[in-house]
């Protein structure tokens, strides 16, 4: 009987401690377009910046800043084959607020025409909580390389 107790209140204890990934408070959904202002072989991450539009928790106008730095694995060269986002940081303001946070995990796809499609969940830590998710392309086919696509729940 003993040994039940302790199995049942381990279990409780683990079952209370863990949570499920959820989506961000406040909600951010939104388009996204910006440039790369320095390449990670030079600046130790990718770095870009740009402007946001959609919808922020309450207001469907929104309309804001980015900017994120990135790391990743070496770029693929053959169209098809993926690399791994390592780390990194983003912050994105919209009005007085700011959200900032971490790049938990991502890909890059190389596509067949020099651009990437880029899969990435940020975390926000600051400003908010939760999970985002980004699905866009980087397009290195034009100079400054450009990134754009959405963030979504």
């Amino acid at each position: 009987m003993k040994r039940a107790v302790s199995l049942l209140t381990a279990l409780m204890i683990l079952v209370a401690a863990s949570r499920p990934v959820q989506a961000s408070t406040p909600a951010i959904t939104a388009q996204i377009f910006g440039i790369e202002l320095c390449p990670q072989f030079i600046c130790g991450a990718a770095i870009f910046t740009g402007v946001l539009a959609g919808q922020v928790g309450n207001n469907p106008y929104a309309f804001g800043t980015f900017t994120v730095a990135i790391t990743h694995e070496e770029l693929p060269q053959v169209a098809g084959q993926q690399a791994d986002l390592t780390g990194g940081v983003f912050e994105i303001r919209v009005g007085w607020r700011r959200f900032r946070g971490d790049v938990s995990s991502g890909t890059l796809t190389k596509n067949a025409n020099n651009s990437f499609t880029v899969q990435a969940v940020l975390t926000i830590q600051r400003g908010g909580s939760g999970d985002m998710n980004f699905l866009g392309t980087l397009d290195h086919t034009v100079f400054p390389p450009t990134i754009s696509g959405f963030i979504y729940q």
